[in-house]
């Protein structure tokens, strides 16, 4: 079970004296009642030895906490150590709340897992949620732990980039709220990406976060035509180039015409008629943009495999 984490002999020894002493029990007494020498359950306490598993066994039957209480504590306590032994400890400095919400995942899961199928675009997914994580020591497996808390992770970071572009770009000139928006869900997804794909999510403190937003925007600023700030989505995949295409009113309609000539043989007017059309094609650029910051790389090369 534990690949990753192992069990500290010092505290193990911590708890087994909280043990002693909540039971008011002697050295000899405690070795006693484990068919120890005093010498020997005296050097488990004192963490000059790790306990063996059958002897945190007869303990456990004794103070009523699972095994895995006397290697890691209360399951969040496990969790933290866990995640701070995969150097996340920087992370766990700034949102602290995160091991008791991956704890309360964990019981959600338990008590209410989702199983279900949904059809989305012609396609049947489902989602089928593992109740049964709780193996003989009380915790899940690190794996499982992993699925869960690098979705958090995602999440979490994702909106504290979201609401420090929010901060920053309302104190900006010339940006609506609309605007806003669309900056606001750009960075979070590009600062995110970035970290990701060179896997140094466990350095995106809240400090670089901000630091990141405020280059992020200069940048834009430099690149972007003399009004206003402009967006470039990646157009090396189809999704991108479709957000881009359909900024504009004229490459919409260039757009329209590529599709028509090739699906009827026609073109389509570059000119003021079939407005209607255009706009209700470029109405859809919003979905795209979001579901462009909800979709990586991999999802965007993934499409075009044939």
């Amino acid at each position: 079970m534990f690949e990753i984490l192992k069990p500290d002999k010092k505290s193990v020894g911590r708890r087994l004296r909280q043990v002693k002493d909540e039971l008011n029990l002697s050295f000899t007494d405690f070795g006693n009642r484990l068919g120890l020498k005093k010498s020997t359950i005296n050097a488990y306490v004192r963490g000059d030895n790790l306990a063996p598993l059958e002897v945190l066994e007869k303990v456990s039957k004794i103070y009523g906490k699972p095994v895995g209480w006397f290697y890691y504590g209360e399951l969040e306590e496990y969790i933290e150590l866990y995640l701070r032994k995969l150097g996340y400890g920087k992370f766990l400095d700034e949102y602290p709340e995160t091991p008791l919400k991956i704890k309360d995942e964990l019981f959600r899961i338990k008590t209410d897992p989702i199983q279900s199928v949904t059809t989305n675009g012609g396609v049947s997914i489902g989602t089928f949620e593992n109740p049964d994580w709780e193996n003989d020591f009380g915790y899940p497996s690190e794996g499982y732990l992993d699925d869960i808390f690098f979705e958090m992770l995602y999440d979490t970071l994702k909106n504290s980039i979201r609401q420090e572009a929010q901060n920053f770009l309302s104190q900006q000139r010339g940006l609506d709220d609309t605007k806003v928006k669309e900056l606001s869900d750009y960075f979070a997804n590009q600062i995110y990406t970035s970290y990701d794909f060179i896997g140094n999510l466990e350095n995106l403190t809240k400090d670089k976060i901000k630091q990141e937003v405020k280059k992020g925007y200069e940048r834009l600023l430099k690149d972007s035509p003399q009004v206003g700030v402009e967006v470039s989505y990646d157009s090396n995949y189809l999704l991108g180039f479709l957000i881009n295409t359909l900024a504009d009113s004229q490459t919409t309609r260039q757009l329209l015409s590529d599709i028509s000539q090739a699906t009827v043989g026609m073109p389509f007017s570059q000119f003021y008629e079939g407005h209607e059309l255009v706009d209700i094609i470029q109405s859809i650029r919003p979905r795209l943009i979001e579901l462009y910051h909800n979709t990586t790389f991999d999802d965007w090369t993934d499409w075009a495999e044939k």
